[in-house]
Protein backbone atom coordinates (compact mmCIF):
# COMPACT_ATOMS: atom_id res chain seq x y z
CA UNK A 1 0.00 0.00 0.00
CA UNK A 2 2.88 2.34 0.76
CA UNK A 3 4.93 2.01 -2.71
CA UNK A 4 1.24 3.28 -4.22
CA UNK A 5 0.34 6.17 -1.76
CA UNK A 6 4.43 6.94 -2.90
CA UNK A 7 4.14 6.85 -6.50
CA UNK A 8 0.91 8.94 -6.52
CA UNK A 9 2.66 11.31 -4.20
CA UNK A 10 5.69 11.28 -6.76
CA UNK A 11 3.35 11.66 -9.73
CA UNK A 12 1.39 14.66 -7.97
CA UNK A 13 5.15 16.38 -7.09
CA UNK A 14 5.61 16.03 -10.85
CA UNK A 15 2.75 18.03 -12.14
CA UNK A 16 3.41 20.63 -8.83
CA UNK A 17 7.21 21.42 -10.27
CA UNK A 18 6.87 23.90 -13.54
CA UNK A 19 9.13 21.70 -15.47
CA UNK A 20 7.06 21.93 -18.90
CA UNK A 21 5.35 25.26 -17.94
CA UNK A 22 6.91 28.57 -16.15
CA UNK A 23 5.89 29.76 -13.13
CA UNK A 24 5.27 32.91 -14.40
CA UNK A 25 2.13 31.50 -16.25
CA UNK A 26 0.72 30.44 -12.45
CA UNK A 27 -1.20 33.85 -10.56
CA UNK A 28 -2.65 33.98 -7.27
CA UNK A 29 -2.98 31.57 -4.53
CA UNK A 30 -1.85 28.62 -6.36
CA UNK A 31 1.45 30.45 -6.86
CA UNK A 32 2.44 30.41 -3.68
CA UNK A 33 1.45 27.18 -3.00
CA UNK A 34 3.71 25.76 -5.82
CA UNK A 35 6.48 27.60 -4.50
CA UNK A 36 5.89 25.21 -1.27
CA UNK A 37 7.56 22.82 -3.69
CA UNK A 38 11.32 22.75 -3.16
CA UNK A 39 12.06 21.38 -5.99
CA UNK A 40 10.30 25.09 -7.74
CA UNK A 41 13.04 27.06 -7.35
CA UNK A 42 15.72 24.71 -8.01
CA UNK A 43 14.44 24.35 -11.92
CA UNK A 44 13.24 28.27 -12.27
CA UNK A 45 17.34 28.60 -11.14
CA UNK A 46 18.25 26.08 -13.53
CA UNK A 47 15.81 28.13 -16.32
CA UNK A 48 16.72 31.05 -15.76
CA UNK A 49 20.42 30.24 -15.51
CA UNK A 50 20.22 28.46 -19.48
CA UNK A 51 17.31 30.41 -21.05
CA UNK A 52 17.69 33.67 -19.28
CA UNK A 53 13.61 33.49 -18.23
CA UNK A 54 12.52 32.56 -15.01
CA UNK A 55 12.86 33.62 -11.12
CA UNK A 56 16.55 33.12 -8.98
CA UNK A 57 15.75 33.42 -5.59
CA UNK A 58 18.36 32.57 -2.97
CA UNK A 59 15.24 32.51 -0.50
CA UNK A 60 13.83 29.72 -2.41
CA UNK A 61 17.40 27.67 -2.74
CA UNK A 62 17.90 28.13 0.96
CA UNK A 63 14.59 26.96 1.50
CA UNK A 64 14.98 24.18 -1.04
CA UNK A 65 18.76 23.11 0.79
CA UNK A 66 16.81 23.05 4.27
CA UNK A 67 14.23 20.74 3.27
CA UNK A 68 16.54 18.71 1.99
CA UNK A 69 18.32 18.57 5.05
CA UNK A 70 15.28 17.99 7.20
CA UNK A 71 14.53 15.50 5.53
CA UNK A 72 18.10 13.79 5.22
CA UNK A 73 17.95 13.76 8.73
CA UNK A 74 14.51 12.35 9.10
CA UNK A 75 15.28 9.75 6.79
CA UNK A 76 18.54 9.14 9.39
CA UNK A 77 16.28 9.05 12.23
CA UNK A 78 13.56 6.89 10.91
CA UNK A 79 16.47 4.65 9.66
CA UNK A 80 18.60 4.23 12.99
CA UNK A 81 14.89 3.25 14.53
CA UNK A 82 14.53 0.24 12.76
CA UNK A 83 18.14 -0.72 11.73
CA UNK A 84 17.85 -3.60 14.20
CA UNK A 85 14.69 -5.10 12.56
CA UNK A 86 14.96 -3.62 8.96
CA UNK A 87 17.07 -6.95 7.74
CA UNK A 88 13.97 -8.93 9.00
CA UNK A 89 10.88 -7.12 7.32
CA UNK A 90 13.24 -6.62 3.90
Amino acid sequence: DFQHITSFGVLLLMYATPVMYPLSWIKGGLRYIMLLNPLTPIIESFRYAFLGVGEFSYYGLAYSAAFSVIILFLGILMFSRNERSFIDIV
